[in-house]
């Protein structure tokens, strides 16, 4: 094993060598952030932005609510908000206020926004599959149902998680 990559490794390890497993998912998911934000940063576009980008290019007519967004990434109102006025400001995204409630704020992907995440969408695609490269098919597969199974198992009421793994 290399010196650096010994090092690298030795991160990874808790209390009496057991692998500290929340730790090396959030390593990973560090690490495939900043790959990303150099990816984008040629566009002066973070990878937070740009995944708002992709949900909204995703989406019948590229729309949400301010609401929507904010449930569907798990943050706080204003951080939606402040992601939606910079990506306004670089006419990625424009605003308007929903026509059956004024008070609800919504935002649409531009073209220029579905340019952008056309771009670089196959950059991502390429930095999953670096990620997953040492593993076989089916172990990717495996991986994704077990972290699937991790998330709901933490965001989810045993109630619901069994309905969910039923329908799904």
């Amino acid at each position: 094993m290399e010196q650096g990559q010994k090092k690298t490794d030795e991160c990874c390890f808790g209390p009496e060598g057991r692998i500290d497993v929340g730790g090396l998912i959030k390593r990973i998911n560090d690490t495939m952030e900043k790959r990303a934000n150099n990816e984008l940063q040629s566009h002066d576009v973070t990878f937070f932005q740009f995944k708002m980008l992709l949900t909204l290019h995703c989406l019948k007519g590229g729309t949400a609510t301010l609401k929507e967004l904010e449930h569907y990434f798990g943050v706080a109102q204003s951080t939606a908000a402040g992601v939606a006025v910079r990506l306004e400001r670089k006419q990625l995204i424009e605003s308007f206020p929903d026509p059956n409630d004024r008070r609800v704020k919504c935002v649409r992907i531009t073209e220029a926004g579905r340019a952008l995440c056309e771009n670089h969408r196959a950059a991502m695609d390429q930095g999953e599959r670096d990620m997953l490269r040492s593993l076989s098919l089916e172990e990717r597969e495996q991986l994704k149902n077990l972290l699937l199974r991790v998330y709901r198992s933490l965001c989810c009421p045993p109630a619901a998680e069994q309905q969910i793994h039923l329908k799904g």
